[in-house]
């Protein structure tokens, strides 16, 4: 009898652990597919897939995602993060979880180098501002593994403060002109409304919680934005632009023709003329497909878990948007290493897609640029009448 109650207590003591294992074992699974994250490359401990990038890293990671899909994770250090050359996906992150995504991952470069001149001042601040931008181009390792700042072996933190102090020097030395003018013509009493500039403009704003005028740090990050997003990007664009055009003599051609036929030989574009010339548009959008102003977008950071595709991303993901990665995907474009502007004709037609680089010209500032590897050097032939080159 007490045999029998032992052997029954030890039947039910299996049967229960049995239940409790298989729920634990579905419970285990479902929270493994809720948390499944997507698909990515193995990962070395520490420095998790950071050395899986080289000096050209939208190359290695469009590579990633031809490999292993049009979402892939991951880890940078300790940093979780995700890359996609995919509209879809992008159109997910910009605009349908736009308020996940808003945030900015604080990098080394953001901290130290975010914030009517003369030829020489424009000289001065246009090699400022290419070393602003290629110090952005640097993936540096302290932002993923902070001991690696402890070192700092090739200088870039260094580099970065010493920018930092040039750049801060230049915006301070702008607005401090800008206020002596403002004081001289207060003092004579000269109305200053017909030639204000971007700069007396801002000094001219009221600062936030009620105060007089608005921060110098403020307007110094203000005038960073406008005067980096209005130069190395539109130099980067129109110089690939006429590099490509040049290196196509019938393009060239095509294009002149239809300047010729809608704006004429004696006078210059207006802004008019700009829906009417269809094929220079297509160039335009070719360019951005082939030659973005940079390779990524700037870099977005989630600021809670959410979903995508099916697949969890945990919150403070970093987001790398492969601009370069999308103009060359080959499920959207054919043969993508031919300059081929007729792609895009009719000019009318709506590119979904087109609209990452519209956003990238408008946000570019704390971004990265591509330029020629060698400058473009070309003689400029007139072609319209003399007195339009007065």
């Amino acid at each position: 009898m007490v045999f029998a109650t032992f052997i029954s207590a030890l039947l039910l003591a299996a049967l229960a652990s049995k239940i409790v294992r298989h729920w634990l074992m579905r419970k285990s699974l479902s929270s493994h597919m809720t948390n499944r994250l997507p698909p990515g490359p193995p990962r070395w401990p520490i420095v998790g897939n950071l050395l899986q990038l080289g000096q050209l890293p939208h190359r290695d990671l469009a590579s990633l995602c031809e490999k292993y899909g049009p979402l892939v994770y991951l880890k940078l250090g300790n940093i979780d993060a995700i890359t996609t050359n995919d509209p879809k996906i992008i159109h997910e992150i910009l605009v349908s979880q736009d308020d996940d995504f808003a945030s900015r991952p604080q990098t080394l470069a953001a901290v130290h180098l975010a914030y009517g001149c003369g030829p020489q001042e424009a000289m001065e601040f246009m090699h400022i501002t290419h070393e602003l931008f290629w110090l952005m181009d640097v993936i540096y390792l302290g932002d993923y593994l902070p001991m690696w700042r402890w070192f700092d072996p090739y200088g870039c933190e260094k580099k970065m403060r010493e920018v930092e102090k040039r750049v801060d020097d230049f915006h301070s030395k702008i607005i401090e002109e800008h206020r002596k003018a403002r004081e001289y013509k207060k003092v004579r009493r000269e109305e200053s409304d017909g030639d204000m500039d971007f700069v007396d403009v801002l000094l001219s704003l009221p600062g936030e919680d009620g105060k007089e005028h608005m921060d110098d740090v403020e307007i110094k990050a203000l005038i960073q934005d406008m005067i980096a997003a209005a130069t190395d990007t539109s130099a980067v664009t129109n110089e690939w632009a006429m590099a490509e055009v040049i290196k196509h003599p019938h393009i060239l051609q095509k294009v002149q023709q239809e300047l010729d036929s809608v704006v004429g030989p004696n006078r210059m574009v207006l802004e008019s003329d700009l829906p009417h010339l269809n094929y220079l548009r297509c160039i335009v959008r070719e360019t951005f497909r082939m030659h973005p102003a940079g390779p990524f977008l700037i870099p977005h950071e989630s600021l809670r878990a959410t979903t995508i595709n099916g697949y969890h991303i945990p919150a403070k993901t970093r987001v790398f948007i492969n601009t370069h990665g999308l103009g060359r995907n080959t499920e959207l474009w054919d043969n993508v290493g031919e300059f081929r502007p007729e792609r895009h004709w009719p000019s009318t037609v709506s590119y979904t897609h087109l609209d990452v680089y519209k956003r990238q010209a408008l946000h570019q500032v704390y971004g990265m640029t591509m330029p020629k590897a060698n400058p473009l050097f070309v003689v400029a032939v007139p072609r319209l009448s003399k007195d339009l080159y007065g």
